[in-house]
């Protein structure tokens, strides 16, 4: 039996920062929220366009993208139930900066901008909230920025991976076999490069003897040399 999407209010309980609002507010923000929907491939909105509020995603999972005039793209970031998509969040009229679209169908609750505004007149501590969650995306924005100018295909990768492992650490799951569920294509676009240089650093973390790798799953043999290829060696406290 399916299981039913979680209403508009249910799924703001689970995002950061929004979660720490009065149960008040979180209503009247799931009271004047609209669901959209987005079939595979489709946009749930376009660069260019009118920015029209925050979005939280309901089901499915939206990769936010930008594309340069070559036609590659880079993955800013991937979004899946109960995460925020906060690009359209905007007051001075202005249009998304990015685009994001549905890697399988998806929708999504939609807060616009005029609510959050209005809402936010008579609750100051919601609009720093929102304010807050664009800030905190700004900085991942601008901390990937300098990952793609200063670090190599194979450290990007190897903190990629790291990150991959420490997320299913976190939630109780196996983090030593890690199933590639994501294509080759998909984790070049989050790290800036091509699926051929994402082949070759999986071949050089191999070599190095971090990794084990096999067309359905990734195995980490070292963690600690894979941290050392994300991170660099660790530096010794001097007495």
């Amino acid at each position: 039996m399916a299981i039913a999407p979680r209403s508009p209010e249910e799924l703001l309980r689970d995002v950061t920062k929004l979660n720490e609002l009065p149960p008040a507010d979180l209503k009247a923000l799931a009271d004047a929220a609209e669901i959209r929907k987005a079939p595979k491939g489709a946009p749930l909105f376009a660069e260019s366009q009118a920015a029209e509020g925050l979005f939280v995603v309901r089901t499915g999972e939206i990769k936010t993208t930008k594309s340069g005039k070559d036609g590659r793209e880079q993955i800013l970031y991937l979004a899946r139930p109960g995460k925020a998509i906060v690009e359209g969040i905007r007051f001075d009229g202005g249009n998304y900066p990015a685009t994001a679209i549905a890697m399988r169908a998806a929708s999504a609750v939609l807060i616009s901008n005029d609510f959050l505004a209005s809402y936010g007149e008579k609750r100051p501590s919601v609009l720093r909230t929102v304010i807050d969650l664009r800030a905190k995306r700004s900085d991942r924005t601008l901390a990937l920025v300098s990952d793609l100018s200063l670090r190599t295909v194979p450290a990007r990768l190897a903190s990629f991976l790291c990150t991959l492992v420490a997320m299913r650490e976190a939630k109780g799951q196996d983090a030593k076999n890690l199933v590639r569920d994501l294509t080759t294509e998909t984790v070049a676009g989050r790290l800036g490069t091509v699926r051929e240089e994402i082949s070759r650093g999986l071949a050089y973390l191999e070599r190095q003897g971090a990794l084990n790798v096999s067309p359905d799953l990734i195995e980490i043999k070292d963690l600690q040399r894979l941290e050392q290829i994300a991170y660099g060696p660790k530096k010794s406290l001097s007495s």
